[in-house]
C-alpha cells in the first residue's frame, strides 16, 4: 500500500495511493466539523466508486501532483 498526501490551501488536505484491495484511491478532506470529524470533499477509489486510471490521473493533474506518480497511474502501476 502507498499513501501519498499533500496540504492544500484553507487547511485542507489531500491523500492519494494504491492498495491492493480497494486500488487506486483519491480522497480530499475539508475542515474538520464542529464535532472534529473530518469531512471527506473527494472521496474515489477503484473498487467501490469505479475509479478509472483515466479520472484518477485527471485528478492528479488538477491538483497538480508529481507526474512521475500520474505516469505510474497510466500505466496501471502502483505508485
Amino acid at each position: 500500500m502507498s499513501r501519498h498526501t499533500k496540504d492544500l490551501e484553507n487547511g485542507k488536505e489531500l491523500a492519494y495511493g494504491f492498495d491492493w484491495y480497494t486500488g487506486y484511491f483519491f480522497q480530499v478532506f475539508g475542515i474538520p466539523d464542529s464535532d472534529g470529524e473530518d469531512v471527506l470533499i473527494i472521496d474515489e477509489c477503484s473498487k467501490f466508486t469505479n475509479l478509472t486510471n483515466a479520472r484518477m490521473a485527471d485528478l492528479m493533474v488538477q491538483y497538480e501532483l508529481p507526474s512521475t506518480h500520474i505516469h505510474k497511474v497510466l500505466m496501471d502501476l502502483p505508485i
